[in-house]
């Protein structure tokens, strides 16, 4: 088995979390991905036998993973994604004291190992402190250049109603009166 293949074999359970967490925080996007994923693996199927065997080991909603590896990073927003997509930060390492910074909100977090952050980092500016130790950030998100290739439609804005309408049982709880 090549690296990849092995990196994503032993990524799998924390892919698996995220592309979990996805469904209860955004279900729209997370169809809109899981979508996307088949789509490609139908593709794949038929023209490209490397990325067939790549997708048979990648569990994850997200079409990609930026790995960010001891750096700081200045302000920015990341645009090769819909304003209205979470991405999500995930953080490891041996380090402590970490900030990540969202001047648009006014807002600065702890940003130490084990922190998973979801926001939508093209609508968000963001960036994140220099400290000392070994961190290491796994970036997942959708870029909106794939979804188009393949032709799944974007998804919609997350609304309280939808969080709601999918925590709501379907039918009635509770004792009768």
């Amino acid at each position: 088995m090549d690296a990849g293949h092995e990196w994503s074999c032993q990524s799998y359970l924390l892919a698996a979390i995220l592309s979990g967490a996805l469904l209860i925080m955004h279900p729209g996007l997370y169809d809109t991905g899981r979508q996307a994923m088949q789509s490609l693996d139908t593709w794949s199927s038929q023209h490209n036998q490397d990325m067939q065997d790549a997708l048979q080991h990648w569990p994850s909603v997200f079409t990609n993973v930026s790995v960010i590896s001891n750096q700081a990073t200045p302000f920015h927003q990341d645009p090769h994604s819909q304003s209205d997509w979470y991405g999500m930060l995930v953080m490891v390492g041996d380090y402590e004291d970490c900030v990540l910074d969202i001047p648009t909100l006014g807002l600065q977090f702890l940003y130490n190992p084990g922190t998973v952050v979801a926001c939508s980092s093209w609508l968000l500016r963001h960036g994140v402190s220099s400290v000392g130790g070994n961190r290491c950030c796994f970036a997942c998100y959708m870029r909106d250049n794939i979804h188009n290739w393949i032709g799944i439609p974007r998804g919609d804005w997350m609304r309280v109603q939808n969080v709601q309408t999918g925590l709501m049982p379907a039918g009635p709880v509770g004792h009768s009166i």
